[in-house]
């Protein structure tokens, strides 16, 4: 399985919650991308054993295949792209996401504006750590940015309050892509 550069787009639609459905009209729109070619897409990611769907009246929901033995290792490989798009996207800070990996243990991530790409100049920077993460201050003034710091307990995350829910459908990993992955899944 190789993706192209479109079936990668469609599929970190995906990578968000990890049970979340979705149609190709809908991921059309989002993504301005053609619905036949979503459509397409949709189809030969279903043969190819990555998604499953359910249909609702006319609508095809499509979903991530839990029972697909390499799914976990898919997701793995869709947030590593998310992180590395957001690491081209922010290469002025890149050293900032660097030095926080080494202050921390656990998993950091990324959250709000930053991991939505709709941050402006007076945007901080949403971390939330499940984990340790040593002092930032010298960080945030080196890079005259503000961290926000949300330390997070493992079994917050099984709640899946409006605001967990929120970091499951918008988010970027940073450190412990695959601790997440098995925490949400």
């Amino acid at each position: 399985m190789l993706l192209n550069n479109k079936e990668l787009r469609i599929l970190k639609e995906f990578a968000g919650d990890y049970s979340f459905k979705n149609y190709g009209r809908k991921l059309a729109s989002k993504l301005n991308m053609n619905q036949k070619t979503v459509s397409n897409i949709l189809n030969t990611l279903e043969k190819e054993n990555i998604l499953k769907f359910t249909q609702e009246g006319k609508n095809k929901y499509y979903y991530l295949n839990r029972l697909n033995p390499y799914i976990k290792d898919i997701i793995k490989f869709l947030e590593i792209n998310k992180k590395i798009d957001f690491l081209e996207k922010h290469k002025k800070i890149n050293t900032l996401f660097l030095e926080i990996e080494k202050r921390s243990k656990g998993i950091i991530g990324v959250f709000g504006s930053y991991a939505s790409f709709s941050e402006t100049k007076t945007s901080d920077i949403d971390l939330f750590v499940i984990g340790d993460i040593q002092e930032v201050k010298d960080l945030e003034r080196m890079y005259n940015i503000k961290l926000n710091i949300v330390k997070l307990d493992k079994n917050k995350f099984k709640s899946k309050d409006n605001f967990i829910n929120e970091i499951i459908q918008n988010h970027i990993i940073i450190k412990g892509i695959e601790e997440y992955i098995e925490l949400i899944w």
